[in-house]
């Protein structure tokens, strides 16, 4: 009895969707532009995106040079977005926002293009070229729209960008200290923290300039070991002149009196 009843859903199901298939197709081809857009919209209502931005898509060359492709035009970019199609998206939102400036969606849409772009920013450990253009975008609405309460989101939304470049600056240069090229780690750090001075791995950067000093000083010949055992004692002054309570000082103190017995023997 229960395998008859799931079959007879099934072929209710079946029927149904066949049924709805054959109807959308009779409207791709023979709908008017009027029930071609009441269906898109009850396709976007539905959350069916994808069917509606089939339609909207026809919408677009049918209505053109009329007054209602600029809603036309503003779903159809949603309906990328609600598919998580995000770098589309923020095209036509931007698209959107430069053809329609004086429409109601204008601001919205800008925003949008700016957020798809946030979206899309990968993690930190990957390219970032697509968080510069989210941060490009950011700004470009703040910009814009000095006054719209979407500001401060989007200040939100910048700060978490920004967190992620100065988090692939700093992965970027211990690389270098990991694949024990010592000069390369010692610059890329120092500029770390001469670029980003609030960067929260600052602490970090600057005791691993000591290590890598020391290190660095470690693996070189007898004539240069004096000047860079000297450089690594330099490198703690820096970092005790920052973070005279930094969670590293022992570790760092340790590594500058290595150092300074080093110096005497060379």
């Amino acid at each position: 009895m229960f395998l008859i009843r799931n079959k007879f859903y099934l072929i209710l199901v079946l029927t149904f969707l066949f049924a709805s298939c054959s109807n959308y197709q009779k409207l791709l081809k023979k709908g008017t532009p009027e029930q071609k857009y009441q269906a898109a919209l009850k396709f976007y209502d539905k959350e069916d995106y994808y069917h509606s931005q089939q339609l909207l898509d026809e919408l677009i060359v049918l209505y053109r040079g009329t007054d209602r492709l600029e809603l036309i035009y503003f779903y159809y970019a949603q309906t990328y977005y609600k598919q998580d199609e995000f770098i589309v998206a923020a095209y036509h939102f931007k698209y959107f926002a430069r053809t329609f400036p004086k429409s109601q969606y204008a601001e919205e849409a800008l925003f949008m293009s700016a957020y798809c772009k946030y979206l899309d920013s990968p993690p930190s450990n990957l390219d970032q070229t697509s968080t510069r253009e989210a941060l490009e975008d950011l700004q470009l609405f703040i910009n814009t729209y000095p006054n719209s309460n979407k500001v401060p989101e989007c200040n939100k939304l910048m700060d978490q960008l920004s967190f992620k470049l100065v988090q692939k600056d700093y992965e970027n240069a211990k690389i270098h200290l990991t694949t024990e090229y010592y000069r390369s780690a010692i610059y890329a750090l120092e500029q770390h923290v001469k670029e980003y001075p609030s960067s929260p791995f600052a602490e970090e950067a600057l005791f691993l300039v000591v290590q890598a000093n020391f290190e660095f000083a470690e693996r070189s010949v007898d004539a240069r070991k004096k000047e860079r055992y000297t450089s690594a004692i330099k490198a703690y002054n820096d970092y005790i002149a920052k973070f005279s309570e930094g969670k590293h000082n022992k570790q760092a103190r340790k590594i500058m009196l290595a150092s300074q017995t080093k110096v005497k023997k060379y």
